[in-house]
């Protein structure tokens, strides 16, 4: 009976053991890893701790920079990977302007702005803050004396986390109204007239980016990188010369061989010999005879031969007749 049992029970036993194999593996792929930080107010307390150790005060978070860096993040997500520029072209120190923090210091050049971005795999805070001391120019974003103000964003698509960190000096004056960037008019750009050698050379004014240039100019944004040794992420000025189109190089052409005709051979002029009669003039008091024909000397010599015959035989007949005498 008990055998019985055992022998009836053992196919459940192997499906239970089946479906357990086949179910564990899963169980933990189910629990995705997330960063141990992930927010932007963690970012601001990471870069802050960092400060702190090396005897810097804090920033102060400011609303306005909130705002625009988590505009930025949001905007990297969709697109999926990091920028300096906005979706309008924007540079860092113009969102800011155009959303009412006044940017301290010569504007010409950018003011007292910096912004940090970075994306990565499930990254922390904590981890894009390490990232960041990787250079000067990072590490100055949050290490900066001048600089008194922060904001942060974070966004997230899929595992990848995009961070911004924008830190400034305002002027301390009264902030304007906010007024999203690509709601204020953009600055018509008047191409540039191309110089005598053919190049193209555009002077920079207060609002323009290099994709506005390039788009003015018709001309692809890579081409303008390529000419002015920028990059995607460089800072343009006010009265910075921006090489649009190179001087033309003259290329010396080489002439085409052209092939000369061979000269035509023209046949020399063919004459067809004609016997002309043999004019003899005659002595004075002669009367000239008439030209010698082939015909004629050809009777004369016949004549003789028959005569120098006939005298052969002649003499054969006389000497036959002596000898019988």
């Amino acid at each position: 009976m008990g055998s019985r049992f055992f022998r009836l029970r053992l196919p459940v036993l192997y499906s239970l053991l089946l479906a357990t194999f086949l179910l564990w593996p899963n169980a933990p792929a189910r629990v995705a890893a997330r960063p141990a930080s992930s927010t932007a107010y963690e970012l601001i307390e990471a870069v802050n701790a960092l400060r702190a150790a090396n005897g810097l005060p804090a920033y102060r978070t400011d609303p306005i920079l909130m705002t625009i860096a988590q505009a930025q993040a949001e905007y990297m997500a969709s697109i999926g990977t990091w920028t300096h520029t906005g979706p309008d072209g924007s540079r860092p120190y113009q969102r800011a302007l155009a959303a009412g923090y006044l940017v301290a210091g010569d504007l010409s050049r950018g003011g007292w702005f910096s912004e940090n971005v970075i994306m990565g795999n499930n990254l922390s805070a904590e981890a894009a803050v390490q990232a960041w001391l990787g250079d000067d120019a990072h590490k100055n974003t949050m290490l900066g004396a001048i600089y008194q103000d922060a904001g942060a964003g974070v966004a997230v698509a899929g595992n990848t986390y995009y961070y911004c960190l924008d830190v400034g000096l305002s002027t301390g004056g009264t902030p304007v109204v906010y007024t999203p960037f690509g709601k204020t008019p953009t600055p018509t750009i008047i191409p540039s007239t191309p110089n005598p050698d053919g190049s193209i050379v555009h002077i920079v004014q207060p609002g323009e980016t290099l994709i506005t240039i390039a788009v003015a100019y018709n001309v692809p944004l890579a081409d303008i990188l390529r000419l002015n040794n920028l990059t995607l992420n460089s800072v343009i000025y006010p009265n910075q010369k921006i090489i649009v189109r190179p001087a033309f190089t003259p290329t010396p052409t080489q002439p085409t061989p052209t092939a000369s005709p061979l000269p035509t051979l023209t046949p020399w002029p063919t004459s067809t010999p004609t016997a002309s009669p043999i004019a003899r003039t005659a002595a004075p008091g002669l009367t000239p005879s008439r030209p010698i024909r082939e015909s004629s000397v050809a009777v004369a010599l016949g004549l003789i031969l028959l005569l120098a015959l006939a005298l052969a035989m002649l003499a054969a007949l006389i000497g036959r007749g002596r000898g019988r005498e």
